[in-house]
């Protein structure tokens, strides 16, 4: 089993590597399973966790970008329809099909201004009429029409509108529905596509809480932040894929660059069990009349609402503000007017920083969320090149991996082996397609595990498919001991220990934000964060010491950068 330790062993051994990839979120997380699906050796470092940065920041949507069709984005668009409906194929445990509901309060609003803006004419936007949004949903929908993975856009009147929606706000003249999709867990995504990668063979290393400290001739120097020990690599080449960090990744390697610049996006989850109801299974996409869209989506028994966009210079020190709050309230309470939505139904906030490519526009919200790969040629003392990812949208990050990979295989004289266009992902590989399936499924790790049903179907609906191998793990290493967290009765000692043991965790927080949804769905409580540092604490050796540190230190992360306050 690869493991951070497996990759220290190798660092230490060895100080040679084809390609070493910075940044372990998404964009740098699909270029490694790429890389080691051709069979390269590959390294993947990333300061912190895997996925904590911007790709723990989104709006939990895989979406091909209706409102870019409006700068005439049809290229980005058609990219990010097409992998949309693949991850939806590719990872059907975590991505499904989302009904994306807006409402309209005028019908010929928008029209002239919409092909001033097209023309490069203007630069403004005005509110959007139903048959503004007519042109652009069946525009949107002839994207997608020769896959058929989902949908057409419908149109509901008025009184349908408020029958289906009875606390939407009654001046709406009609709604109109479209599909995208929705993204769980998109840290989950992440991790199962680094482990995906690691299952391909040892030619694979991947070590988070890794920093690239320097460069110089043909070696980077690289960081273990855990214990400060120093370790040198000798990359043929680099992929900077460190997201709103890298310009400060490619200053550390010796090259001043001014690749992108910084849009803030924040999120709020709220706990109204009124308005969670009325929407149901419906995702809410409106515009607000400065022009910013404004998404209001389930997740679980709880609502995801967003996003702002603000310039941002620093994503270390990105939190959700309290004149945020304010506007997503003010925004619910615009649609959903007997809403009763309140701050003290906020359960968890959240913060990230889009790394859009450069761009002096204030207005963040009109610069392309398009990427590129830029090469830094071999200079200023540095002997390889340096491919660095700039912009660019999460739901795009394997067509992007793909191009990326292309680059690095003509460099060093490789050619692909294979595609990951219908690769699955994690647990999608053999994801069961039908309810029978799905029983079959169910049964089986039943037979195996001595399981109850209810058990083997939470760890279904967590890890699709991979719910086998976490139960075999469960059964093999904890046995008939295993047994319920006494604070969170939807986990086990034994899940907690897999988690641990096989993704990567070494701090409370890279379980409890990213590995799991208990933060995001207002599941934390003191007894719970003690509970769990007990479990991770046996299985990482912590002293008692560090696991006090280890408490400590999660709490003020939950309070400053969530706007959790534990009582």
């Amino acid at each position: 089993m690869n493991s951070r330790h497996t990759a220290i062993e190798f660092l230490r051994s060895n100080s040679s590597v084809s390609v070493l990839v910075i940044g372990g979120g998404i964009n740098g997380a699909g270029v490694f399973r790429d890389l080691a699906l051709q069979g390269i050796d590959v390294l993947l470092v990333d300061k912190a966790d895997f996925s904590s940065g911007t790709s723990a920041a989104t709006s939990h949507m895989a979406h091909g970008g209706l409102r870019y069709l409006e700068n005439g984005d049809f290229r980005l668009v058609r990219e990010a329809i097409r992998e949309r409906n693949l991850l939806i194929e590719n990872a059907p445990h975590y991505v499904q099909p989302l009904p994306t509901t807006i409402p309209i309060f005028k019908m010929y609003s928008g029209l002239l201004n919409a092909l001033l803006k097209f023309l490069g004419l203007i630069n403004k936007t005005v509110e959007r009429g139903a048959i503004l949004i007519k042109i652009g949903l069946s525009l949107y929908d002839s994207f997608t029409r020769a896959t058929a993975t989902i949908p057409r856009h419908s149109f509901m009147s008025k009184s349908d509108s408020l029958v289906q929606f009875p606390l939407l706000n009654p001046s709406v003249i009609c709604t109109a529905t479209y599909y995208d999709a929705s993204i769980s867990t998109p840290e989950r995504v992440c991790i199962e596509l680094i482990c995906d990668a690691l299952e391909m063979g040892d030619h694979a290393q991947a070590a988070n809480y890794m920093s690239a400290l320097g460069a110089s001739g043909e070696v980077v120097s690289l960081r273990d932040e855990l214990t400060g020990e120093i370790y040198t690599v000798q990359p043929k080449l680099v992929v900077n894929a460190a997201g709103p960090w890298i310009d400060q990744v490619n200053k550390s390697l010796k090259r001043d660059t001014t690749f992108v610049s910084g849009s803030k996006g924040s999120h709020i989850v709220i706990d109204n069990k009124n308005l969670r109801s009325v929407i149901g299974d419906h995702e809410f996409f409106f515009e607000n009349d400065d022009g910013r869209i404004v998404l209001i989506c389930p997740i679980v028994d709880k609502i995801l609402v967003g996003t702002s966009e603000l310039e941002c210079d620093d994503p270390n020190q990105v939190c959700c503000t309290a004149e945020e709050v304010d506007y997503f309230i003010a925004m619910i309470m615009k649609m959903f007017p007997q809403a009763n939505v309140s701050r003290d139904q906020i359960v968890f906030s959240f913060s990230g920083v889009r790394p859009l490519i450069f761009s002096q526009s204030s207005d963040r919200g009109n610069v392309s969320r398009d990427h590129r790969v830029l090469l830094l040629t071999p200079g200023d003392g540095v002997d390889y090149p340096i491919y660095t990812l700039a912009g660019g949208k999460w739901t795009t990050f394997r067509s992007l991996a793909e191009k990326v990979t292309d680059q690095t295989l003509h460099v060093l004289g490789r050619t692909r082996q294979h595609s990951t266009c219908n690769l699955s992902i994690g647990g999608g590989k053999d994801y069961p397609k039908n309810i029978e399936e799905e029983k079959l499924f169910l049964d089986s790790i039943i037979l195996k595990t001595g399981f109850d049903s209810n058990r083997a179907k939470e760890l279904f609906d967590r890890y699709g498919s991979r719910a086998a191998y976490v139960a075999s793990f469960i059964c093999r290493e904890i046995g008939d001991n295993d047994s319920c967290l006494d604070n969170h009765s939807g986990y086990s000692h034994g899940e907690i220990v897999f988690l641990t043991r096989c993704e990567y965790i070494m701090h409370l927080a890279d379980l409890i934000l990213r590995r799991t949804l208990m933060a995001i769905l207002g599941e934390i409580s003191l007894g719970l964060i003690v509970e769990l540092s007990h479990v991770m604490g046996d299985e990482l050796g912590w002293s008692d010491s560090t696991r006090k540190d280890e408490i400590d230190c999660f709490i003020s992360v939950l309070s400053q950068k969530h706007g959790v306050r534990l009582t």
